[in-house]
């Protein structure tokens, strides 16, 4: 057995985590300057942040580990109470995420600058005056609709900085609203940022680009709530990407806005950081704080991979909303998506509004489609305005992707306890994955040359597939690298990466992580270009391939272009669960595979999902020849309440993979299944595990002692100095480990 960085390893276990700004420096990229507007009035980057104020990470060991999104009403039991908590938790939102901001200015003064009309519509554009001797002017524009028969107002208002060609205003005027863009967004937009300015005029504040665009907003309703065309008590707000987290964070501080639509703001909006980490390849607090880096306070780039230490999330914001209106809207296919983050994020919501009597208020809408907007879209936002305002009655909406949802004894899942006494590795296995129903081996795979008869859905479009996109099949040519298609399974087709020359070559399953937006396939996975943010969240085919292997990929159910298949699953299947048929999925694969004239010996290759994935699906079937797991091997039965992991609630309760595994959430010791029993069964066969040391969802010490009883010829544990991510080292390290079982096996 070989343990690379074992000492180390053991050394974390008995001291913890270190947390030093070091060790920090260490482990993340360098941050980008912005790419458009300022950091502040000083710095270009982080790391000139940090130098110039010398400020270091909190002591992450102080802080209290919360695998699961804080709670708001924790120790609320009044509504005075409340009040109070909204206080605190307004502070912590300003230190750890968004910076400090100025209190409203008393002196504020609306010079008029132009007025028109447009059609019947009036527009008004108005510079507003305020500040330190009034320094400070942010311009508004208004667009007052022309008096309806039932009088001349006073009107609700739309209120955006979402002003490129103000493509959202014109259906909010014909639906009766005022609309009111205000000039606090990206540079590039709206002929510059008025808000720039304001570095040196409030130099005192260390607030943020989009701080400063939230209090834009606010500044727009300090003049709104003068106007006697305005009903003041009807101000919505909404901003679409970076401006929707803008309108969020505005919404929660100023409680004079009655309802916010934050749309397609994803990561620092309404997606939880804690569930856009490294495992669900999207907008992780590393991502976003180096490559956008004016967007945020510096301090939240401190907890990139130690997101459970953040004391608030973005539900906090939410919270702070209720119970005033908020509708979450965003689409379930976006590349920096994830719709699992945004139900969890709902659900948290919903206790909240739930608690203040005003459950009706806090929506959900998961749209099909990618980043983009539509007319049709902003009808949606303006619907949900006026069924806040009472202006029409409308059903309350609620689109779920996932919609799984623990329920105890009434969840279906796999009835019944285990078998009694002790369970074998193999009897484990099978209780934990419930009961697969009898099926039929494709009869697909019969015919020579194969035929693909199944097609995936039209997400895979959104997620530029190889079969539907020939922009990408000459990429993949160019690469020096074949493609085509392979049905197996019950239906289902995957992607098959080759090397130019014909041949026979040992075949790399790849089985993806948490990313429910996109699959297997992670901004452009059949390429090593792009984005440098982007390659440490997915393996580079084309490397795998020049060094001899063919790669296969494919979704699993819930995920990428199936992410609408688990929403029923249990309905369907009721005595089975979402990992045994990914588990089931991949043994299919593998014997797919295996009727290929050009596919030799399979390996798997898992991250965080596919990494346990692979650890089952391996253990079951010895047709797999080895298996590379990074951040895929779990201690469930330490993962008591005081270890601060998500432990058995990940599977039973958040994700719904193993629902068996419920009624042990509070007494993991007595669970009947762990991940070691996976292992053993192995034996006999190359394994690599890679449990990084500073993995926020397993302790390092739990590994330790977990591995240790494992010993044995072929297989190797490897524990980097690493959060739990699969990034280019990573990959690198998994792939010649790759070459050498491969040439080990051939001699």
């Amino acid at each position: 057995m070989r343990i690379a960085g074992w000492l180390l390893l053991v050394a974390l276990s008995a001291s913890g985590q270190d947390g030093s700004l070091t060790e920090l420096l260490r482990l993340l990229r360098p941050s980008d300057p912005p790419p458009d507007g300022r950091y502040n009035a000083t710095d270009r980057t982080w790391e000139e942040w940090l130098q110039r104020t010398g400020e270091q990470p909190p002591d992450f060991a102080a802080l209290r580990s919360i695998p699961g999104l804080p709670d708001a009403l924790e120790g609320v039991k009044t509504r005075a109470e409340w009040t109070r908590r909204r206080a605190e938790l307004k502070k912590l939102v300003e230190r750890w995420m968004f910076g400090r901001m100025p209190p409203a200015p008393g002196n504020l003064r609306a010079v008029v600058t132009s007025e028109r009309k447009e059609g019947r519509a009036t527009v008004r554009e108005v510079r507003l005056e305020f500040g330190p001797d009034r320094r400070a002017t942010l311009r508004v524009e208004l667009i007052i609709p022309e008096s309806r028969p039932e009088g001349k107002g006073p009107f609700p208002v739309f209120l955006t900085n979402h002003g490129v060609n103000r493509p959202w205003i014109y259906t909010a005027v014909r639906r009766g609203y005022i609309a009111c863009v205000y000039h606090a967004t990206d540079p590039r937009y709206q002929n510059g940022d008025d808000s720039d300015a304001w570095v040196e005029i409030y130099p005192d504040y260390d607030w943020s680009v989009l701080a400063r665009w939230a209090w834009a907003a606010s500044r727009a309703v300090d003049y709104l709530v003068t106007l006697p065309e305005v009903d003041a008590g009807k101000i919505g707000t909404t901003g679409h990407s970076r401006n929707g987290k803008s309108a969020l964070l505005a919404a929660a501080m100023d409680e004079r806005i009655g309802a916010v639509v934050p749309s397609s703001g994803n990561s620092g909006e309404v997606d939880p950081w804690r569930y856009t980490t490294e495992p669900f390849a999207n907008e992780s607090i590393e991502l976003l704080t180096g490559a956008q880096s004016h967007w945020f306070h510096p301090r939240l780039r401190f907890f990139a991979g130690r997101e459970d230490k953040l004391p608030v999330d973005q539900n906090t914001l939410l919270a702070l909303v209720a119970p005033r209106g908020a509708m979450l809207y965003s689409g379930y296919a976006e590349s920096a998506g994830n719709p699992f983050g945004f139900e969890q994020a709902y659900r948290d919501a919903r206790r909240v509004y739930r608690w203040l009597g005003k459950e009706q208020n806090v929506w959900l809408h998961l749209r099909a489609g990618e980043h983009p907007t539509s007319a049709g879209d902003v009808e949606n936002f303006i619907d949900f305005f006026d069924a806040v305002f009472g202006r029409a009655v409308i059903p309350k909406q609620e689109t779920w992707v996932h919609g799984y949802e623990y329920k105890g004894p009434q969840t279906p899942s796999p009835p019944g306890p285990p078998p009694p006494g002790k369970l074998g590795d193999r009897e484990q296995i099978a209780w934990v994955l419930g009961e697969e129903p009898p099926g039929v081996r494709n009869l697909q795979l019969r015919r020579a040359p194969l035929e693909i008869s199944s097609v995936e859905s039209w997400i895979a479009g959104v997620l530029r597939r190889p079969s539907m996109d020939a922009t990408v099949r000459e990429r993949i040519a160019r690469e020096g690298m074949r493609w085509t298609e392979v049905p197996f399974g019950d239906g289902l087709k995957g992607d098959l990466f080759l090397p130019q020359a014909k041949g026979r070559y040992p075949v790399v399953i790849w089985l993806h992580g948490y990313t429910y937006q996109a699959g297997w396939s992670i901004m452009a996975p059949w390429s090593s270009g792009g984005s440098a943010w982007r390659l440490d969240q997915r393996p580079s085919i084309p490397d795998l391939v020049k060094q001899g292997f063919a790669v296969f990929a494919f979704d699993q159910i819930g995920f990428g272009a199936r992410v609408l298949d688990a929403r029923d699953f249990y309905r369907r299947y009721p005595r089975w669960s979402l990992m045994g048929k990914m588990v089931a999925d991949t043994r299919a694969a593998v014997e797919a595979l295996g009727q290929t004239s050009e596919v030799g010996d399979v390996y798997l290759m898992g991250y965080a999902l596919g990494g346990k994935v692979a650890l089952l699906a391996a253990a079951l079937d010895e047709r797999v020849k080895g298996l590379a797991v990074v951040s895929g091997f779990d201690v469930l039965r330490a993962a008591t309440a005081d270890k601060g992991v998500e432990g058995i609630r990940h599977y039973s309760h958040l994700h719904g993979l193993l629902p068996r595994l419920g009624p042990y959430v509070d007494s993991p010791r007595s669970s009947p299944f762990d991940f070691d029993a996976a292992v053993r069964l192995t034996a006999g066969r190359p394994v690599l595990l890679i449990a990084p040391t500073l993995d926020r969802y397993v302790r390092a010490a739990d590994v330790a002692a977990a591995v240790r009883p494992l010993v044995r010829p072929g297989l190797t544990v490897e524990t980097p100095l690493d959060f739990n991510r699969f990034r280019r080292q990573t990959q690198q390290r998994v792939a010649s480990w790759l070459v050498e079982v491969r040439d080990r096996s051939a001699r």
